[in-house]
């Protein structure tokens, strides 16, 4: 069992520094789809590596947190993949069975913060209920479009895309400065949550470019 898990860790390692590699290739390559396709392809895989090795990896260590936060990054990087599938499509039971289980993992993950306040009051605890709360909106966004009474038009899905994308990488960078903060003696709560405060103002940066180029051509038509 012990080899099995020593095996599992080397590939988790190894897939993330590819889903880093392959997702800032993606990222560079966004207006060359020749390029961004393969790249976007390639970090989905290893996403969806890294989130099958980092749950049973969490279960035989039991550490919940790392459990929850793997729900919370693969649901942004199937979301991501599934806006593509589907573009303006109407979403399909898979994908509502999939935000039933991401609202789950990150409500849980806010109680979890909360349990970890009142237990101890340490300052770490925000990073469970910042990453919940995160999780909680893109779910939120995404149930709102299978209740709506019409089909999205336009450039929707690309939004959904990038922002979803974008959001999954957060999570991939990371795991990264978790694994490497120990060695330069970085706060938990920054080698967390930093990556999140400067990689979200981007997606919101690169959604309004989006939005703005849609509009331009919606005016020159």
């Amino acid at each position: 069992m012990e080899q099995f898990i020593k095996i599992s860790l080397i590939i988790h390692v190894i897939a993330g520094t590819a889903a880093i590699i392959f997702g800032g290739m993606a990222m560079i390559f966004k207006s060359k789809t020749a390029k961004h396709k393969p790249m976007g392809r390639y970090y989905f895989y290893s996403m969806t590596v890294i989130f099958v090795t980092g749950i049973y990896l969490s279960i035989y260590s039991q550490n919940f947190f790392l459990f929850f936060v793997s729900f919370f990054t693969y649901y942004s990087t199937l979301v991501g993949y599934r806006s593509i599938v589907l573009k303006n499509r109407p979403t399909e039971t898979l994908d509502k069975v999939v935000d039933g289980i991401a609202g789950s993992a990150n409500l849980s993950l806010v109680a979890f913060g909360i349990y970890m306040y009142l237990k101890n009051g340490h300052i770490d605890a925000a990073i469970p209920i910042v990453f919940g709360l995160l999780g909680l909106g893109f779910v939120y966004s995404n149930v709102k479009r299978h209740l709506s009474t019409f089909v999205s038009t336009g450039n929707q899905w690309l939004l959904r895309h990038i922002s979803n994308m974008m959001g999954s990488y957060i999570g991939a960078i990371t795991a990264f400065t978790v694994n490497q903060a120990w060695k330069i003696h970085v706060p938990n709560i920054i080698s967390w949550l930093g990556p999140t405060a400067l990689l979200v103002p981007i997606i919101v940066i690169e959604l309004r470019k989006v939005r703005k180029r849609t509009q331009t051509r919606a005016i020159i038509k």
